[in-house]
């Protein structure tokens, strides 16, 4: 049988899909602008992507889905925090 997965380890597994999914997201964004320098409005977008108004808003300001990102990443530790505190 093979020696369990450490807690490090498996707190890696999710640190590299929290990664993978920031540059999806990331080149997703790119292209999204692109889409708007290209000349299509932020509405057109919301109705091709099936995106919410607030995703595309987060899409097209690099500074918002930072914001958005530091938080999520933080309430992702604090929750780590209190699971590990119990």
């Amino acid at each position: 049988m093979p020696e369990p997965m450490s807690d490090s380890e498996i707190r890696q597994i999710i640190a590299d899909y929290d990664d993978d999914l920031d540059k999806a997201m990331q080149r997703r964004d790119e292209r999204l602008r692109a889409a708007i320098a290209s000349g299509r409005r932020q509405a057109d977008l919301v109705r091709i992507t099936g995106m919410s108004r607030e995703a595309i808003r987060q899409a097209l300001n690099p500074e918002i889905r930072e914001a958005v990102r530091v938080a999520r990443a933080a309430k992702r530790a604090g929750q780590n925090r209190s699971v590990a505190d119990e």
